[in-house]
């Protein structure tokens, strides 16, 4: 008896004893931001952001950031010709200049080869395409040349302005969409030549702004968000031995099926192509409604269209640059809005069918994200967010 009672007893502690489990700090997701006169850090936790960083330097405008790693960085500064690279310590949060060299004047984009020993920078307002050396055991920058653009501008723009160099999946081709002479010119980086080699031809006062790449199977594509005409091109690739032909599969607006109440104002401005390479997002700026919006496009099952699915209020104005994050699945977009009440924001991403949940996990007001030099003018919001 005495036996049973002590058995008893034992079970009874052992089933009173807290169960030891695995506590794991929750997931902390660190940004990068660029807005005028500024560059930030911010934490993530699912729920808020937070700012974690702040480098300010009055009179840049670090428009596009490139990531060499979680640490390295560099940025442009579409003000000027200075393109500086910047480390950041352990906890991503405090900057240190590294190195400056002067190029292009106006640089909007920076795009790596293959094995990051080159970068490329296009210039809108120099109307001109850096090539530069990054090889260097710190990674400073060295400019190798510069790239005038070939043909005649647009009448309208009165000049040349490459706004996107994009690697192809080859890796040896970088494609540069030309705003201002509406064209899509190739770049060969073959033993390091670097030369213009084809062109495709757009519709005058089109404005090829951001574009992306798509593999299905063996056939490639191309993807074209265009500023001027609020366009989405849909295009063929078909390589040669020494340049990359567009054959054009499709046309259409850049808002599928939920037109902007200002059509002429209107300005596309960033597209995302997914890694699962079917679905594509685009933001529309300038629309004339309460908020601006990003389109949800799906590559069709033939590869001959890209389908609209739906369309997104970003909760701010002018969302010139949004990004997917870097998990496997990319289960959010983050999302940078110029001006308007929400300066950032984050949305759910479902990736089965690549649609974005309209209302936000978390924002972050317009006013809190704009140097406070700044803060009388506007449209001074953040140009550029991504996942580091």
């Amino acid at each position: 008896m005495n036996k049973l009672i002590a058995t008893f007893l034992t079970l009874t502690m052992a089933s009173a004893t807290p169960t030891k489990r695995s506590c794991q700090a929750p997931s902390t997701t660190k940004l990068i931001i660029g807005a005028p006169y500024q560059i930030l850090t911010a934490n993530f936790d699912g729920k808020q952001f937070s700012i974690t960083g702040n480098h300010t330097e009055v009179g840049t405008a670090p428009s596009w950031i490139r990531n060499r790693n979680p640490n390295t960085f560099y940025a442009v500064n579409e003000n000027a010709n200075d393109l500086s690279l910047f480390t950041l310590d352990g906890g991503l949060n405090k900057f240190d200049l590294v190195a400056s060299a002067n190029g292009s004047s106006g640089v909007v984009f920076l795009e790596f080869n293959t094995n990051k020993t080159r970068m490329v920078g296009a210039a809108y307002g120099n109307g001109t395409v850096d090539v530069w050396d990054v090889s260097a055991a710190d990674h400073s920058p060295k400019l190798m040349k510069t790239l005038d653009i070939p043909g005649v501008p647009n009448p309208a723009q009165g000049a040349h302005h490459p706004h996107q160099a994009l690697l192809d999946p080859t890796g040896r081709f970088f494609v540069i969409n030309n705003l201002g002479g509406d064209t899509i010119l190739v770049l060969d980086s073959k033993d390091d030549k670097f030369e213009f080699t084809g062109n495709a031809t757009l519709p005058t006062g089109t404005g090829p702004r951001h574009g992306g790449f798509i593999t299905k199977g063996d056939k490639h594509y191309y993807t074209l968000a265009c500023e001027l005409s609020n366009k989405l091109f849909l295009f063929e690739l078909k390589y040669t031995p020494d340049t990359i032909v567009f054959n054009q599969l499709q046309v259409q607006s850049t808002y599928g099926g939920a037109p902007p109440a200002n059509a002429s104002s209107a300005a596309a401005g960033e597209l995302q192509v997914a890694a699962n390479q079917r679905d594509v997002y685009v933001s529309n700026r300038i629309s004339g409604n309460a908020t601006d919006s990003i389109a949800h496009f799906v590559l069709s099952k033939n590869g001959t269209s890209l389908d609209w699915q739906e369309t997104i209020s970003t909760g701010g104005l002018r969302p010139r640059m949004f990004s997917l994050s870097t998990d496997k699945q990319q289960t959010l977009a983050f999302v940078a809005n110029q001006g308007g009440d929400v300066g950032l924001a984050a949305f759910k991403r479902n990736p089965d069918s690549g649609k974005l949940d309209p209302t936000p996990v978390a924002t972050m007001p317009y006013s809190t994200l704009v140097a406070p030099a700044l803060a009388a003018t506007e449209y001074m919001g953040p140009q550029f967010v991504q996942q580091i």
